[in-house]
């Protein structure tokens, strides 16, 4: 009877390789886990929301700044809008009332009509909506400095439209969810409820990771 074929050995110096190198891939898996950012959940980092100063519907000069610390969600409307705006109002009221008893997540609607919108148009709109000031927030500026915030800053889409149409600007239907730190973490399809749901979702994980403010 035949013996079977030899086993081939590994030295002790290639064990003792292959055990440093086994060692290696461990603990550069730890590294990664241990590094990874401890702050809310593994959403994106798209980069930072723009830095701005406008003026919000109750008068009052609004900075980025003025957001830190807080999880916001940010759309952008107009009063006359006779197609995508109230739907994105009311998603943004609804998600309001949702998240009535998590106070580190605000709203940010930014007016694109600025001419027509003044301040006191877009606190007649918030009323009508509900909108708790405290808590949601209309903000007005000259068009070239919104439309470069909307363009440039969060890198979204706005242009004229037809004048007389329903939507005589045509802009962006999506939400932005910016952290504490002021970081984009996810833009958002504002027109169809499951992506608000999961912008709810995701908002919430933000604000539980926030320190707790005194």
């Amino acid at each position: 009877m035949k013996p079977d074929a030899a086993t081939p050995r590994v030295s002790p110096a290639v064990a003792t390789v292959l055990v440093v190198l086994l060692l290696a891939v461990v603990a550069a898996g730890l590294w990664l886990v241990m590094s990874r950012p401890s702050g809310g959940p593994d959403l994106p980092r798209l980069g930072a929301a723009p830095e701005f100063t406008l003026v919000s519907a109750q008068g009052k000069t609004v900075t980025r700044a003025d957001l830190e610390g807080r999880v916001w969600i940010a759309d952008f409307i107009f009063t006359r809008c006779g197609g995508s705006c109230p739907i994105l109002s009311a998603r943004m009221a609804a998600l309001a009332e949702r998240t009535a008893a998590v106070p580190a997540i605000r709203f940010v609607s930014f007016g694109v009509d600025p001419e027509y919108d003044t301040p006191e148009i877009l606190a007649e709109y918030g009323r009508k909506l509900g909108a708790d000031p405290a808590r949601w927030t209309f903000l007005h500026g000259d068009r070239p400095g919104i439309r470069a915030l909307i363009k440039d800053g969060f890198k979204l889409a706005i242009e004229d439209g037809v004048a007389d149409s329903v939507e005589p600007i045509l802009h962006s239907t999506r939400f932005v969810l910016v952290d504490g730190e002021g970081t984009i973490r996810g833009y958002y399809d504002g027109m169809e409820q499951p992506p608000v749901d999961q912008l709810e979702k995701d908002a919430r994980a933000l604000a539980a990771s926030l320190p707790e403010r005194p």
